[in-house]
């Protein structure tokens, strides 16, 4: 068990590599470290409780992949994969605390951009998200990932996994695998990287930020905490 903990905090400490052929070799060389421990894998962020993610998003307006007010002056747009452990960091530990202080006041409009980087577990998960979208449900299926990442393109995001977190965060769980095994209907996950790719955005988790309609403009933080993106945004916030 100490030896599958260690692995799992080597892999977390590792810098996110996004190229193709560098990040398979990565996930290769995670996979192999933790079926050496062997041990069961253990979700990164958590186990996830649908009362704590009720209780974060309850009574602030979601509108596809917008969390806030639409008519907050300032708008937060994260570039994400939902099999990178830094986004788990930054979605369990940073924004619960941008959510309380900012975006339920209707200071800042959160925006979501899923890429998939990472690979096939990235894209099914992406593609369930954007259903959950149509459906006004996005943060919180987002958020129940999150706390059950797995271990990268263990394939550990079946339509098990899929249905669940589906149900837990209360959309058509026929609708989130059907997305996840064919693709949404619309295809935001080409649309987010060709946005990315306009921003010269390469890894994840990255951040624009701008007025409300406005372009936005990438924002750096020196870490992943409250602190950090409290400065960061500060500027914008005045």
């Amino acid at each position: 068990m100490a030896a599958e903990k260690a692995a799992e905090e080597r892999a977390r400490k590792r810098r996110l590599l996004t190229l193709a052929g560098i990040a398979a070799a990565a996930v290769a060389a995670v996979v192999a470290i933790v079926l050496l421990a062997g041990g069961d894998d253990e979700p990164a962020g958590g186990e996830s409780t649908t009362a704590e993610a009720q209780s974060l998003f309850d009574g602030i307006a979601q509108s596809g992949t917008s969390l806030g007010d639409p008519n907050a002056k300032v708008v937060l747009t994260e570039y994400a994969d939902l099999q990178c452990p830094f986004c788990a960091d930054y979605a369990t530990k940073v924004l619960p605390e941008l959510v309380d202080k900012y975006v339920r006041p209707g200071k800042l409009r959160l925006e979501l951009r899923l890429l998939t980087f990472l690979g096939p577990d990235s894209e099914r998960g992406a593609n369930a998200a954007y259903a959950a979208a149509d459906e006004n449900r996005m943060w919180q299926f987002v958020d129940g990932w999150y706390r059950n990442q797995g271990t990268e393109n263990s394939g550990y995001g079946d339509d098990g996994f899929i249905t669940e977190l589906a149900d837990e965060a209360g959309f058509s769980a026929e609708r989130a695998t059907a997305a996840a095994r064919n693709g949404s209907e619309f295809k935001p996950i080409e649309k987010a990287q060709g946005e990315a790719e306009l921003h010269g955005i390469d890894s994840t988790p990255s951040f624009l930020v701008g007025p409300r309609g406005g372009e936005g403009e990438r924002i750096e933080v020196s870490e992943l905490t409250f602190a950090a993106f409290e400065e960061a945004l500060a500027p914008y916030l005045e």
